[in-house]
């Protein structure tokens, strides 16, 4: 008796100490009807938060986000298997399905490509998204930052041309507009897409494809800079659906996307002064005054949704991270931290989010912005 007892114990403890967390096992959501009476599948995935209001954030495999309302669905059951991401293959066959005809499948190390540009555009793209990701774990090595590993390979979409990345982009996002954009990361389906360049089915070797990138470094930044977005929403440096300050989630990824032509893949490492913003902040600066005033680019995000504001808030973001990075490292790493730390569907207040800035920066803000235009006003781009 006291031997199969010791076994119970045993095994019990097994089973403890391999049991899956809650938040990690599988759930299935039955959603509501919908109005038309078409059928409607039921949603399978991990709950990532739930709210006081009965909403709750589910992910599926896919890595696709719902933020269900309880009017959008039943009822919901427990699952006894534990959430994983598809694997490669299946993630392809979703995204060849989401695509249509004509697209093919191109796989590196971190990264599943489906694309319809040429195969020489694509493998270029792939090699720039494998140095991107080398160089980003790269600038975290020495930092107070802990990332996630990167568990499953992550989804970009390439399309030949404009008109294909508009009419893709309008149906995932049908509410924004699209128009003037190149490229853009879908922070709810954890998607990368892009756009070929013009030519694209006229290349025959890579050195045509790099030769006609050198001449429009602007695709190669694009690139980077979704890349860049894509990485700290799957390395756990910023959390989807939370509540991240525009101006550092930004500033970030325009801190390692501008090009070089010294590399086979026009790009090499991040933290090249912006060719393009920093004429944007001079302008934006005038008698030791920023036009945008840094409270306001810090408490919320609304200035990167005004038009006449917006070129001002990606300057200022820039010149913001530029600074921060080059002169005290350890007050930018205190400010992320802030980002790993977030809950999705829980919004911060403006008082938090300027004081999170003050405590990490050590100063005022009036103190802070005097030794910040005195460093950037010596700041100089390379042609």
């Amino acid at each position: 008796m006291h031997r199969r007892l010791t076994h119970l114990m045993k095994y019990l403890c097994c089973l403890s100490a391999t049991a899956v967390p809650a938040q990690d096992l599988m759930q299935t959501v039955t959603l509501a009807p919908s109005a038309d009476g078409g059928e409607v599948m039921p949603l399978t995935g991990r709950v990532l938060a739930e709210v006081p209001n009965g909403s709750l954030l589910l992910e599926e495999r896919s890595g696709q986000l719902h933020n269900l309302t309880p009017k959008q669905f039943t009822a919901r059951a427990a699952r006894l298997d534990a959430f994983s991401y598809l694997p490669p293959d299946e993630m392809a066959t979703l995204l060849l399905q989401q695509t249509g005809g004509g697209t093919a499948i191109h796989q590196t190390e971190h990264f599943v490509i489906c694309s319809d540009a040429s195969e020489l555009y694509t493998a270029f793209c792939g090699r720039l998204l494998e140095k991107v990701v080398v160089e980003y774990l790269k600038f975290f090595e020495d930092s107070d930052i802990q990332l996630k590993k990167i568990t499953a390979k992550l989804p970009v979409l390439i399309f030949r041309d404009t008109a294909r990345f508009q009419e893709f982009a309008q149906r995932q996002h049908p509410d924004t507009d699209f128009s003037d954009v190149p490229g853009y990361y879908s922070v709810r389906d954890n998607q990368m897409l892009i756009t070929a360049i013009s030519g694209d089915r006229e290349f025959r070797t890579n050195s045509d494809v790099v030769r006609e990138l050198k001449k429009k470094p602007r695709q190669v930044e694009t690139i980077v800079h979704e890349a860049v977005h894509q990485l700290t929403f799957n390395t756990g440096l910023q959390v989807r659906f939370a509540d991240n300050p525009m101006w550092l989630s930004e500033g970030l990824a325009v801190f390692f996307e501008r090009a070089s032509g010294r590399s086979s893949t026009i790009w090499s490492r991040p933290g090249e002064v912006s060719r393009i913003h920093l004429p944007g902040f001079q302008a934006a600066t005038s008698r030791n005054r920023l036009r945008l005033p840094l409270s306001q680019l810090l408490e919320s995000d609304q200035v990167f949704q005004s038009p006449d504001q917006l070129a001002d808030a990606y300057a200022e973001g820039w010149g913001l991270t530029f600074f921060l990075i080059r002169s005290d490292r350890a007050a930018f790493d205190r400010l992320l931290s802030h980002l790993q730390n977030r809950k999705p569907l829980q919004p911060v207040g403006t008082t938090t989010r300027l004081a999170e800035f003050e405590t990490a920066t050590g100063r005022s803000l009036e103190d802070f912005e005097r030794y910040f235009l005195r460093y950037m006003s010596r700041i100089r781009t390379r042609p």
